[in-house]
């Protein structure tokens, strides 16, 4: 039992990567730069591609066959599996991760027709080409390493989540607390405080949602500006540090 758990869940996880890896090469063509944040957690590896895939695989096998049903129904499944990855993601933290509300053909901002025929040829893709070699890599290890890989790969992918979420409910927190008030100076102070603890995280987190915005606030994409001016004023601040520590020897 474990094997099957340890098998599926490594099959979960080089999905994720796979995931991640074509979203920021897409991303990266379409912008015209290097785009290396994206997703919720910090590692190099997107959860929702994961559960796509293994959906795509445990009930769209039996149309291996008919590329027609494939795309139809991993389009379907897919843009599913975004809409309520999205609403749920909203209603835990009281943000909207991504929008596409600028695209023709969205619902609700959440899903786009652009996305959904992409997410039809990824079901192709998977189910016909990707996975059967995925499936002889996993099944030619021992199956002890299988389940050690597994574990360790379980481990610090709870041990990201667990960060991330902390970071995003500080930020949450920070933020909800000057709500409906002018308070600049003390938003900056608390920001001040987030990212002297979390430089690096904090920022990646915005990076990899350039687009994200608070429902309940209009000022949110104000907040995101101001984290990044706190980041400048921090260099600043530190190289003035420098330069006078410099002069007193």
């Amino acid at each position: 039992m474990w094997y099957v758990i340890s098998s599926w869940f490594l099959f979960f996880f080089l999905y994720s990567v796979i995931g991640y890896i074509a979203e920021i090469v897409f991303v990266s063509i379409k912008s015209k730069k290097i785009v290396i944040n994206r997703g919720f957690l910090i590692g190099p590896y997107l959860p929702i591609y994961g559960f796509g895939s293994l959906t795509l695989i445990l009930f769209l096998r039996r149309y291996e066959e008919d590329p027609v049903a494939l795309f139809v129904l991993g389009a379907f499944f897919c843009t599913a599996l975004e809409y309520f990855t999205s609403l749920i993601m909203e209603k835990i933290f009281k943000l909207r991760w991504w929008d596409y509300s600028d695209k023709k053909f969205n619902i609700n901002g959440r899903v786009c027709l652009d996305n959904a025929l992409l997410f039809g040829i990824s079901g192709i893709v998977v189910v016909k080409g990707l996975h059967p070699l995925l499936a002889d890599l996993i099944y030619f290890l021992p199956s002890g390493v299988t389940i050690g890989l597994a574990i360790f790969l379980f481990i610090v992918m709870l041990a990201d989540f667990c960060e991330s979420c902390y970071i995003t409910f500080r930020l949450k927190i920070n933020f909800n607390n000057y709500l409906h008030k002018d308070a600049t100076k003390e938003i900056k102070e608390e920001v001040m405080k987030a990212i002297k603890k979390h430089i690096v995280l904090t920022s990646r987190l915005v990076k990899a949602f350039p687009t994200a915005t608070y429902d309940a606030n209009k000022k949110f994409m104000e907040f995101i500006k101001l984290i990044y001016t706190t980041r400048k004023d921090l260099r600043i601040q530190k190289l003035k540090k420098k330069i006078k520590e410099e002069e007193n020897k």
